[in-house]
């Protein structure tokens, strides 16, 4: 009896730490350097910075955008955007330091960010750099229908597309 009390304190302690896990940013090895799966679309030694954006309830645009140091942008169209599957361009690498001072200075992976109550249906928007040896990256998954998330992925989200001038393969014409 005391040994299935104890084994069952531990999985419930398992499973609360799991819970604060996911509100946190967390950092992932090269290889499991890609959200979606699969090989990563950046290499070992590789600065970047990135978002991802995952579907919603409604009609929202589900894509991957890398801003790279050397001014390589690869956005990846996945569902309800003007342009599916991969896309490249070469941007002024000022972007690349530009993205990075925002992600920096809003501490979105380094500082804990309270949550408050959430609007079911909402995009989630993660937030992606590299390690300063590129070779691992640093994640954060954030709902944008939540209290005390919501201005930061909008702001974070529409300064990755308007900065990439990305908006074309974004929304259809």
């Amino acid at each position: 009896m005391k040994t299935r009390i104890i084994g069952m304190l531990l999985a419930a302690m398992a499973l609360s730490a799991g819970a604060v896990a996911k509100d946190e940013a967390r950092e992932l090895p090269y290889a499991a350097g890609n959200p979606k799966g699969g090989v990563p679309l950046w290499s070992p030694g590789d600065k970047f910075v990135g978002v991802r954006v995952r579907a919603c309830s409604g009609s929202c645009p589900v894509y991957d955008l890398y801003v790279f140091s050397d001014g390589r942008v690869i956005f990846v169209g996945r569902d309800q955007t003007a342009r599916k599957g991969v896309m490249n361009k070469t941007i002024d690498p000022s972007i690349y330091a530009s993205l990075l001072t925002l992600i920096v200075n809003t501490d979105v992976l380094d500082k804990k960010i309270k949550r408050g109550s959430c609007l079911s249906g909402r995009a989630m928007l993660s937030v992606m750099r590299s390690t300063p040896d590129g070779q691992r990256m640093r994640i954060r998954d954030m709902n944008s229908g939540c209290a005390g998330y919501a201005d930061l992925t909008k702001d974070i989200e529409t300064r990755f597309i308007e900065d990439t001038e990305i908006t074309n393969w974004l929304v259809p014409r």
